[in-house]
């Protein structure tokens, strides 16, 4: 439907063209003074806490399952004393009967995968056993429900202070049946994602221990020094950097003594890998693995570790490097530098999903599946692995600016090279539009478990939270919104930034006050519908009345076709924003002209343009496609034969 109304447009209708146009917008060494500036300025407030992990992992390949050990240094870099620490226990959430199971039950459209966790085996289940805790020496007193570990703190620890956390345990890795796991659809052996005894976030607003449902994830800063002891024949897929290549057997990094060593069937290599200022380290295994890699231009190394179990998915990763290494330059120019020296591909888990320094996905698909869905994981690594927002209480700001950035990717490196002509905005919209109004309908500002359905958490995380990015284009104009991009990824880089946060950063950037648009948009479900009222022929002139047929003000562009082909397009903002945009977005027509703010409550509003209305072949609203209306069908009009 919307294709068809947007074809009979006839106008330039990329986003993605823009950027190749887009220059930065200070110079280097006037955006590090105002950088250094902004941090100075905030950081007498700012603080976060600081985690560094020490684990050695021994995993049994045959019994899936790992004895570990974990020396966990924390310092309490906030001003209040603490008197307990939390763990989560992922895995505890895999088994029949678990919360996470009951939760998925009780939606309205409950998750089929999980709806398994009712037939897994006892052998199948996720199962930590917790040995020992100690805290500085001492043992320490702890409580698990479930995904949480309660820590009793031996002594108060101060602000300022430190303390070191020693645990021993063993973990019975579950079948995978969402993310992590043994055996995945694909038959890659390990898929190890929140595997490990995780350190809870202790924020502003207090401890975030989010009991494991089967969402998103949140973590302390820290850096990670982790040692796998697995069988000779497997090759390990790690988050950080590999500190011993040559005393394990992979295609890229051959022992120098290998052709000396003989390995005994069983024998275990250790695979020694540092991650530092990360916020979460996963892995992945398999027997089979081949490991591909690319240098960039920019330096960062691409690892690809897939199964090549046909010609046609050898071929389709094969293709996959060159479009993984375009991404991460395409990502460098709209965003900002990616701090990492290397981002790895990895065939495992259950679909696609992102992890520090890299993805898991799966690897059998067609040459475009796979490289949109890594386009996709690959922005997250902007988004949450970089600004790390707390994606449990505000998943849109991951999911829907990561859909919107990779969107621009994925139009602008796929489509456009193949002739095809898409908005930007089409899929968001068609997900989102069937939704606004609908029984399903919750705000984007839910806290991600509370959903009363899976449909409303995807369509508000990732097409509402999308199309919130989309907005902002659309109020404040490209280079503003950009330039939001850049400032907001500069500034809040390895910290944790709110919806406040992120929403100063947009108003800074575009000049303009936003915070109507936020409140609207992501605390309601009010919705956006302008529609053209009346046309009216004034003598030389032509009066154009627009109605508001909606329940969420938003500026509109009014677009006017002429029988010759020219395109004049008026922009009526809206008053909240104090102030407003002067140009055009991405559509350039002839003339463009700003006119008088509309106000609070008046349904609506008319203007004259010093065209005869015969010379008019077609009005439409809002051209661009970044206004999320929910109904285009009024926002077009052509004269009647």
């Amino acid at each position: 439907m919307i294709t068809a109304q947007l074809s009979r447009f006839d106008l330039p209708r990329r986003l993605c063209i823009f950027v190749s146009k887009h220059k930065p917008m200070k110079r280097f060494f006037f955006g590090l003074f105002f950088f250094f500036l902004f941090n100075i300025s905030f950081a007498q407030n700012y603080w976060q806490q600081y985690a560094k992990y020490e684990m050695d992992v021994d995993v049994d390949v045959t019994n899936h399952t790992y004895h570990g050990k974990q020396r966990l240094t924390y310092v309490n870099r906030s001003p209040d004393t603490l008197h307990e620490f939390y763990y989560h226990l992922y895995w505890n959430a895999f088994r029949p009967g678990s919360a996470m199971y009951w939760h998925n039950h009780t939606r309205k459209d409950p998750d089929k995968r999980l709806e398994k966790l009712a037939k897994l085996k006892p052998d199948e289940i996720g199962r930590y056993t917790i040995r020992s805790l100690r805290q500085d020496g001492r043992d320490a007193d702890y409580q698990i429900t479930e995904t949480v570990m309660r820590v009793r703190l031996n002594k108060p620890l101060a602000p300022g202070d430190t303390t070191v956390f020693d645990m021993d345990y063993t973990v019975q890795i579950p079948k995978l049946i969402r993310r992590s796991g043994y055996d995945n659809a694909e038959g890659i052996a390990l898929s190890m994602a929140q595997w490990y005894p995780k350190a809870a976030e202790y924020r502003p607003d207090g401890w975030h221990v989010r009991p494991f449902l089967g969402r998103e994830f949140f973590g302390v800063w820290g850096d990670f020094d982790v040692r796998i002891h697995i069988d000779s024949r497997y090759t390990v897929a790690a988050s950080g950097y590999l500190k011993n290549p040559n005393e394990v057997k992979t295609a890229n990094f051959p022992p120098a003594n290998r052709k000396k060593r003989r390995l005994r069937k069983g024998q275990k290599l250790t695979w020694h890998f540092v991650a530092p200022q990360v916020h979460d380290f996963s892995w992945a295994a398999d027997s089979e693995y081949r490991h591909d890699t690319l240098r960039t231009d920019g330096g960062v190394v691409l690892h690809f570790y897939y199964v090549p179990s046909s010609k046609t998915v050898q071929r389709n990763w094969d293709s996959l490097k060159v479009y993984a290494a375009r991404a991460l330059a395409y990502y460098n120019k709209i965003i900002g530098p990616y701090p990492y020296r290397k981002y790895s591909v990895i065939q495992a888990g259950d679909g696609g999903m992102e992890y520090a320094m890299g993805t898991f996905i799966l690897g059998k698909r067609k040459l475009g599946s796979l490289v949109g869905t890594t386009l996709h994981e690959m922005a997250h690594s902007w988004f949450q692995f970089v600004l790390a927002t707390d994606e449990n209480r505000y998943p849109w700001m991951d999911e829907g600016f990561t859909t919107f950035v990779s969107t621009m990717a994925m139009h602008d490196l796929w489509y456009k090279p193949r002739g095809e002509d898409k908005w930007i905005t089409q899929g968001m919209l068609e997900s989102y539009i069937p939704y606004a109004g609908s029984d399903y309908e919750e705000p984007a500002s839910l806290f991600s478990d509370f959903y009363d359905s899976h449909a409303a958490y995807w369509v508000n995380a990732y097409d509402k939270g999308a199309l919130f990015l989309a907005g902002i284009f659309h109020i404040a104009g490209p280079e503003a919104a950009f330039r939001f991009l850049q400032n907001y990824y500069r500034h809040w880089q390895f910290k944790h930034p709110g919806p406040a946060d992120m929403l100063r950063e947009a108003e800074r950037a575009a000049g303009m006050e936003l915070d109507w648009y936020y409140d609207y948009w992501i605390n309601g479900t009010k919705h956006i519908d302008y529609a053209i009222d009346t046309v009216e022929a004034r003598g030389n002139k032509t009066l154009i009345r627009i109605r508001n047929r909606g329940t969420m003000p938003m500026p509109v562009d009014v677009a006017v076709k002429t029988g010759d082909g020219q395109l004049h397009i008026w922009h009526i903002p809206f008053f909240r924003t104090l102030h407003y945009r002067q140009g055009p977005l991405f559509i350039q027509p002839a003339e463009f002209h700003t006119l008088k703010p509309w106000y609070d409550g008046f349904p609506t509003y008319a203007f004259e343009i010093p065209l005869p209305k015969d010379r008019i072949r077609l009005i439409f609203l809002n051209p661009d496609m970044l206004a999320p209306d929910v109904d285009w069908q009024n926002n077009q009009w052509t004269p009647q034969p």
